[in-house]
């Protein structure tokens, strides 16, 4: 039932960066290159090269995805029975003519191998074109060996050959070391009477010649053990440099998430996850009372792995939580058997049902649908049969780091050159395409966690479609990476930002890391060359201390602008540049932001928050007084400033009624009552509304309204907080409303 239900859901498209890396192995293995990436997968990489084959002859779209997809398929068929044979060995075999008091019950290990297989996690791996599922069979099968001789069941035979196991699964996926050699060197040191020193040896060496089965070629095939090496330390340096992980980040907030992506996620939500966890307790106290010896050899068989999981691991990925779904299943059926006899089958049954009501449909989707990030680029290739000259003419894609490898994978399939730039600044390959090639047309793909793309003029760019995983992601690619994708389709910009910018929390925190900003060296921004009248709007925040006056200068191709003096604090300005201010060839212009010390001593800190410029008549809308800085979540994804009790937004009169957008956050996230919001223009109220969940408010605000008050419009609340009031730190801000996007049109 397990295959046939999930033969006809295979992927067609590679989805996480390490199943794009699988695939570029599986068409030449290379390790240096991150074909796979190291360690390796030599194992898998094996199985994925017989396999691609003969998925190609059946169906040539997406050979490689479906042929690692049809391995987890195929392993997770094959645990069905072994994680059976596991559950049975657990317990010490019976004596002859009756079981006793912590003797053989295959109930228990029919139903807990029935709550794994149906859980979402293990379900739903059962598909990915990754090694998890594989590596998990071949991890388990070592164990069951290797139990069955430690609980009397079996003998040397079955050593020897948990021991090959042990060894050859490790090429499978790195981390079964973790699984399989804890139990195995248990087993070669605790007496058993049908296995003598030799037999130990034996085993020994057994496991040793897994590894050298696997490990012998895939050094020679790295091109040697120094290259090799080279590969793994880079490996380990991006690990431990780029990823949230609790060994790096000692936070209770990630021991927190390390916790829940673990053991709750797997099976399907918090709710559900907290009664499998809160009876896979009570099972384990019951088999520490009943069966100490049970648990014993299960904590030895997975809280090695558990704690580097938690530890190492970056924790949002769920799917590396896969090896803990099998003591909890077990612990759990062992507390559902301590009730009345119904209860273990129909506490089995009616889990089972509510996962596979989650996770069927799920499964669905994601064979139909595959990965958002791959349907993104292939929107941009023409269609079979189709011209190239009848696509919609791009000159060149830009993409985040995250979907390069995807861009890698696509290679001669898209019609267009691949714009590179360096991780977290991928906004530069932009700048460098319009700079020297002023009118051409760019492609991006983006990941909507990044927020970067402030820096390009947002009047150039149009978001085309959004691709989203079909289904919640944490039980089934939760870490998945590229995830979800945005594309863009982008004309030459009005203007765009190089370095030293902080129009995002995101960019201000690129700019900290290499030490830029006005203050340090000038902030530039290239706007392009034209001979209309045009509005430039520049604001921002004096960081220094009480008393620091910061003297502002913009200087266009070296010819100064302005200047002005702002003490510590918000600033906000206007500057309209006449006809044949920004005159030129056509292409673009550097405009140069500084920061000086107002009396010639040293410039305190500045961060440049906003600009803009546009021609006349173009709608612009800029903060003023009332509003804080940017922040971001990189958890939920999403970017905000806080707005007071009373905040100004200055919109642009242009002659014309145009419309407010106003995007935020629930208010009853943290007051008892949904609070009345007035916009008003002067005396004049615009609009009144009550916001009780996340909203998106528009208002009509009209030219006559706005050219009264020259653009200012008030944004006020009638409830307020100050965080210091409520949980005594140091924030003394008044905040009233989370404002996710405002924007005007």
């Amino acid at each position: 039932m397990f295959l046939a239900l999930h033969l006809p859901y295979l992927p067609h498209t590679l989805e996480d960066i390490d199943s794009i890396n699988f695939a570029l192995g599986i068409r030449h293995f290379d390790v240096a290159r991150h074909q796979p990436h190291p360690p390796g997968y030599p194992v898998f990489i094996a199985l994925g090269k017989v396999t691609t084959p003969l998925v190609r002859r059946l169906s040539a779209e997406g050979a490689e995805a479906r042929a690692m997809g049809l391995l987890g398929t195929l392993s997770g068929t094959a645990l069905v029975g072994l994680l059976f044979v596991l559950f049975r060995a657990l317990h010490r075999r019976p004596a002859a003519g009756g079981g006793g008091p912590g003797g053989l019950d295959d109930r228990r290990a029919a139903w807990a191998t029935l709550i794994v297989v149906a859980s979402p996690l293990f379900w739903f791996t059962a598909v990915r074109p990754l090694s998890d599922m594989t590596g998990l069979a071949a991890a388990m099968a070592a164990q069951a060996l290797i139990l069955s001789v430690l609980t009397g069941w079996r003998g040397r035979g079955a050593l020897i050959a948990g021991a090959l196991v042990a060894g050859v699964s490790i090429g499978v996926r790195s981390q079964n070391f973790l699984l399989t050699l804890p139990l195995l060197g248990l087993a070669l040191v605790v007496p058993h009477p049908a296995v003598r020193l030799r037999d130990r040896v034996a085993a020994a060496a057994a496991a040793g010649l897994g590894v050298l089965l696997w490990g012998i070629p895939m050094i020679r095939a790295s091109g040697g053990l120094e290259a090799y090496a080279a590969a793994l330390g880079t490996q380990a340096g991006e690990d431990f440099s780029g990823v949230v992980m609790l060994w790096n980040v000692r936070s209770p907030r990630v021991a927190m998430d390390a916790l829940m992506f673990s053991f709750l996620w797997p099976w399907g939500g918090l709710v559900t996850g907290g009664l499998v966890m809160a009876a896979a307790a009570a099972g384990a106290a019951r088999a520490a009372w009943r069966f100490p010896s049970t648990l014993l050899l299960l904590v030895l068989g997975f809280v090695p792995y558990a704690v580097f999981h938690l530890l190492f691991h970056e924790v949002v990925t769920v799917r590396y939580a896969l090896p803990l779904l099998v003591p909890v299943a077990y612990f759990a059926a062992s507390a559902l058997e301590a009730a009345p006899r119904w209860a273990l089958p129909a506490g089995a049954t009616a889990l089972a049902g509510v996962s596979l009501l989650l996770t069927v449909p799920a499964t669905v989707s994601y064979a139909r649908e595959g990965s958002p990030t791959f349907a993104a680029f292939r929107a941009l290739e023409p269609s079979p049969g189709q011209a190239p000259a009848a696509h919609p003419r791009i000159d060149a894609v830009g993409m985040h780091a995250v979907a390069r490898r995807v861009a890698q994978w696509e290679g001669e399939a898209l019609p267009m050159p691949v714009l590179d730039a360096p991780h977290g600044r991928e906004w530069l390959a932009l700048v460098e395409q319009w700079r020297t090639s002023p009118l051409s047309s760019v492609a991006f793909v983006a990941d909507p966690r990044r927020t970067d793309l402030v820096l390009i003029d947002p009047a150039s760019r149009r978001l085309e479609s959004a691709y989203r995983w079909p289904f919640i992601q944490p039980p089934f690619v939760g870490g998945a990476r590229p995830g979800n994708s945005d594309l863009y389709r982008m004309r030459p910009p009005q203007w765009m930002l190089d370095r030293g910018w902080a129009l995002s929390a995101e960019v201000a925190g690129v700019t900290a890391r290499d030490g830029l900003g006005p203050h340090r060296t000038p902030s530039i921004a290239w706007v392009r060359a034209g001979a209309d009248d045009t509005l430039l709007i520049l604001g921002g925040r004096n960081l220094g201390a009480a008393a620091e006056t910061a003297r502002i200068s913009l200087t266009l191709g070296g010819r100064l602008l302005t200047s002005f003096d702002t003490g510590p604090g918000f600033f906000f300005r206007r500057l309209p540049l006449a006809a044949g201010t920004l005159a030129g060839s056509g292409g673009y212009l550097p405009l140069a932001v500084a920061a000086q010390g107002a009396a010639g001593g040293p410039a305190p800190p500045v961060a440049l928050e906003q600009f803009d410029l546009q021609r006349d008549g173009a709608p612009m809308v800029g903060v003023m007084e009332g509003w804080y800085e940017p922040e971001f979540n990189p958890q939920t994804a999403r970017a905000w400033r806080w707005a007071s009790d009373r905040a100004v937004l200055w919109v642009r009169p242009v002659g014309r009624d145009v419309t407010l957008v106003l995007e935020g956050e629930s208010p009853l996230r943290y007051f008892d009552a949904a609070p009345t919001v007035v916009v008003s223009a002067g005396s004049r109220e615009l609009a009144r509304f009550t916001p009780s969940t996340d909203f998106r408010q528009s208002i009509a605000l009209s030219a006559d309204a706005l050219a009264a008050v020259d653009g200012r419009v008030v944004i006020a609340s009638d409830r307020s907080l100050v965080p210091a009031d409520r949980d005594g730190s140091a924030d003394r801000r008044r905040l009233a409303l989370r404002i996710y996007n405002y924007s005007v049109h």
